[in-house]
């Protein structure tokens, strides 16, 4: 878990719960580890959200959501290449929108094969227009 400020870890949190309106739930279970906790994992990785193929335990997709102050060498190092490498799934890295290409440079930096998806706020904290590329 990253180490993120009260109001940082409250948005991750959000981004979580309203990520699941964007997935096809008639295709996949969708599993969330929102803050600390830990729900579901795959061996000792808890992603913050994990999609299995409907009525399965296969994995198909993980997603970690990172505010604009866990973007960073430290996360990229620790969490992202093991999620990367010790998963087999698509590994999606959900960031702030104005923060997708410093994300997508460390990726490249470190060696990490991680798809990209975005989101934004609006003026009242409300979590909008979450994309996957």
């Amino acid at each position: 878990m990253a180490d993120r400020q009260y109001n940082s870890q409250s948005v991750h949190d959000k981004v979580i719960s309203k990520t699941k309106n964007f997935i096809n739930q008639n295709d996949y279970d969708i599993y969330e580890n929102p803050g600390g906790y830990k729900n579901a994992g795959i061996n000792d990785n808890y992603p913050d959200i994990i999609l299995t193929l409907k009525g399965t335990t296969t994995v198909e997709f993980i997603i970690e959501v990172e505010t604009s102050d866990s973007i960073n060498l430290n996360e990229a190092i620790n969490q992202w290449k093991k999620y990367s490498t010790e998963i087999r799934a698509t590994f999606y890295l959900l960031v702030p929108y104005n923060f997708k290409n410093i994300a997508s440079n460390l990726c490249r930096r470190i060696g990490i094969s991680a798809r990209m998806g975005t989101y934004q706020q609006d003026a009242f904290g409300n979590i909008i227009n979450i994309i996957f590329d």
